[in-house]
């Protein structure tokens, strides 16, 4: 008699128990991802400024929505309101002090000295807030409680599904508003064409006040949805910060179309990598795809050779 067979096999509700997690994971992290990172797009769009401070901004929204609960005792869904306009009004205020001084100053390497000079806000606005309320990490309660099973074997907490809800409504909204409203025309004719422009009579100050002030905001709100998870601490804008920058990079810098395909992409290769192999593979995994594909498009996936543009 021949030896029993070992091989083995994953059934077919095991085949769609991974599937499955693998788009609900795809989902949330795609949504979060797209929050934070297409603001860092249009200000590039909009400034050429690769924006330094975007990844603090995630931390300030999240600080601002723990002290709105746990000390002032408001309510938990009234502290995205909250962490938005802090966020915003520390946006328009590094644009003041970090972007604002550099424009037009001739012998000056504007995109670079820009990106320095952001990043120096940053550093400053996180050691304020770390002498302000020191390193310990604090806890934030979810906006929503309970989770619900999908199917046997996957469950996902009401929160996260919230977060990729409230993610896709910001970016559905930011839409309408670049396309329909007055500013959002404005800031991108300003991404397309500065000079025709201000032939037109758009106020490239206004925009680019109000573009670094929205980018801000949709930071916030996204450290209010990724606080429950991560924590709220000093540092908690470091790991958003670089996310952003490697969607941003394999987008192409400017591009907001390219921003969302590659937050889901991202999304997707981090979820597949980690559910059917490893988490710790994920990040080489997800570091070698962005490799192959800038060798092939040095520009990103929608950028364009000379420029990105909006």
């Amino acid at each position: 008699m021949g030896r029993p067979c070992r091989c083995s096999y994953i059934s077919g509700d095991r085949i769609v128990t991974l599937v499955l997690q693998t788009l609900v994971s795809t989902l949330v992290q795609g949504s979060i991802l797209a929050l934070i990172t297409i603001g860092m797009s249009l200000v590039y769009g909009t400034l050429r400024v690769l924006n330094m401070a975007q990844g603090v901004m995630v931390m300030v929204g999240g600080m601002a929505a723990w002290v709105f609960v746990a000390q002032w005792g408001l309510p938990v869904w009234a502290s995205l309101l909250f962490a938005a306009a802090v966020a915003f009004a520390l946006g328009v205020l590094t644009y003041y002090t970090a972007v604002r001084p550099l424009l037009g100053r001739l012998g000056v390497d504007f995109e670079m000295t820009a990106f320095i000079s952001t990043f120096a806000i940053a550093t400053i606005i996180q050691s304020v807030v770390l002498a302000g309320f020191g390193p310990r990490q604090r806890s934030f309660p979810e906006l929503i409680t309970g989770r619900v099973d999908l199917v046997s074997g996957v469950s996902i907490t009401y929160h996260s599904l919230l977060m990729a809800a409230l993610a896709i409504v910001a970016l559905l909204a930011l839409g309408a508003f670049l396309t329909r409203s007055r500013y959002g025309l404005a800031i991108t004719a300003v991404a397309q064409d500065i000079d025709a422009a201000r032939l037109l009579g758009i106020p490239a100050t206004r925009v680019y006040v109000i573009t670094i002030g929205l980018a801000a905001a949709l930071a916030g709100i996204a450290g209010v949805l990724l606080a429950p998870i991560y924590f709220v601490y000093p540092n908690a804008g470091d790991l958003p910060l670089l996310q952003a920058m490697i969607v941003a990079i394999f987008a192409g810098l400017g591009s907001v179309r390219g921003t969302i395909i590659a937050a889901y992409v991202i999304g997707f290769v981090q979820a597949a990598v980690s559910i059917y192999w490893s988490s710790t593979y994920a990040l080489p995994v997800l570091y070698a795809v962005i490799l192959v594909v800038l060798l092939v498009r040095p520009w990103g996936i929608d950028g364009k050779p000379q420029e990105a543009r909006l």
